[in-house]
């Protein structure tokens, strides 16, 4: 997502927010009996926003219904540290502090230690060209129009170049977690998913045809993460491809879905996980764990 969409989700947050008990900004931690330490890093696909509001303490807007929480309680981590915050870019992970509002976050990589054992992250589609390719050049304004995105190629050098520039930005990323820690699994989640194979206006406002183009856009776009998590020894999650196939796009019927489209039926930002999408990365990440 485009940081003018991010200033548009701390305005709309503001109003919420305003209802809460004011946070200080500090990430969320618990404490459980023994298990794994966890550290969760990256942008609004982690953090959760709209589900669960009365779970938000600052512009982050951290849920307490995120896979990363969902995955902790799983678990049973002994430590739980969860940074994600809405709107993060990859610089914000690694080496430059991240402000929303009276919000200010340091690096998120801050909380991972040598001792941390595991490390989720979401991060690369802020600063991407996905909005570009999304809303600007593939939706449709009517529900009976196509806008042959698929065969526009400027939309494809788009996507071309897109790729290219995200994929040394998230390799710095997963090596600098590496770096920090060493024996630490670490789980990549990919993007993909908040789009089918069909369109279904005004809520995934696009053609059949151009859905499905979309669709190998994103796989494309997971490449970038399959290959960071062959470079630096990490696991690639996949989820794009388990909700399409899966049929829990967002043109799924309510119980179905695990994404929102532009108009939600339930807590969660538009386009992305709701609440049923972020147990199934939580489910899908703690089937690969070592038991």
């Amino acid at each position: 997502m485009g940081s003018s969409f991010g200033r548009v989700v701390v305005a709309a947050a503001s109003a919420v927010l305003a209802l809460l008990t004011s946070g200080t900004g500090v990430a969320a931690a618990g404490e459980a009996p023994a298990g794994i330490k966890y550290v969760a890093l990256g942008d609004s696909r982690a953090a959760g926003p709209f589900i669960d509001t009365r779970s938000h303490r600052d512009f982050c807007m951290r849920s307490d219904q995120n896979y990363p929480s969902k995955l902790a309680r799983m678990i049973g981590a002994a430590s739980f540290t969860d940074v994600t915050c809405i709107a993060a870019r990859t610089e914000n992970i690694v080496d430059r502090p991240q402000q929303l509002g009276p919000t200010v976050s340091q690096p998120q990589i801050d909380a991972v230690t040598p001792d941390t054992d595991l490390v989720t992250i979401s991060i690369g589609g802020v600063g991407s060209n996905h909005v570009v390719i999304t809303r600007e050049g593939c939706m449709a304004w009517t529900p009976d129009t196509d806008r042959h995105c698929r065969d526009n190629p400027d939309i494809e050098q788009k996507a071309v170049e897109g790729i290219a520039t995200a994929g040394p930005k998230v390799d710095r990323v997963i090596g600098a977690i590496r770096a920090k820690a060493p024996h630490a699994r670490i789980v990549i989640i990919g993007h993909g998913g908040a789009i089918g194979n069909r369109g279904c206006w005004p809520s995934v406002p696009y053609s059949d045809e151009d859905a499905k183009w979309l669709v190998g856009y994103f796989d494309r776009f997971n490449q970038i993460y399959r290959d960071a998590a062959a470079h630096h020894g990490a696991t690639f999650v996949d989820i794009g491809r388990a909700a399409v196939d899966g049929g829990h796009d967002p043109c799924a019927a309510p119980q179905d879905k695990w994404f929102e489209g532009l108009i939600p039926t339930s807590e969660a930002q538009p386009i992305h996980f709701n609440e049923r999408g972020m147990q199934a990365v939580a489910d899908m990440i703690a089937a690969d764990l070592p038991r």
